[in-house]
């Protein structure tokens, strides 16, 4: 299964330290190279095809993906400061989730 990178997602990966962009692109490899099958520390569902990569450290990052024709599209990312993903970030990575769906 192939990973694609939305524009969005891209900059914001840019936007890291060096060292966090290496910590991502390894495990978006491991995402890739599993199908997408990842245990609960690296991945979380949040029902109706929506999942979050979960980088977990000094500093939390998360990357909202979903699976569709064969492809896993990363959608969304941020940087975590609160003990929930708020739920603003969530509905928004459902929005782009509708629109990549529809291609």
């Amino acid at each position: 299964m192939k990973v694609s990178y939305l524009p969005k997602v891209t900059k914001f990966i840019e936007s890291l330290s060096n060292d966090l962009v290496d910590k991502i692109v390894s495990l978006v490899d491991v995402l890739e190279e599993k199908n997408g099958l990842l245990n609960t520390l690296n991945s979380k569902s949040f029902g109706k095809g929506l999942f979050e990569l979960r980088l977990v450290g000094s500093v939390n990052i998360r990357v909202f993906y979903c699976f569709h024709k064969d492809t896993i599209y990363l959608l969304h990312g941020i940087i975590k400061k609160t003990r929930k993903t708020p739920k603003r970030e969530i509905e928004f990575a459902r929005k782009i989730k509708k629109v990549v769906e529809q291609l």
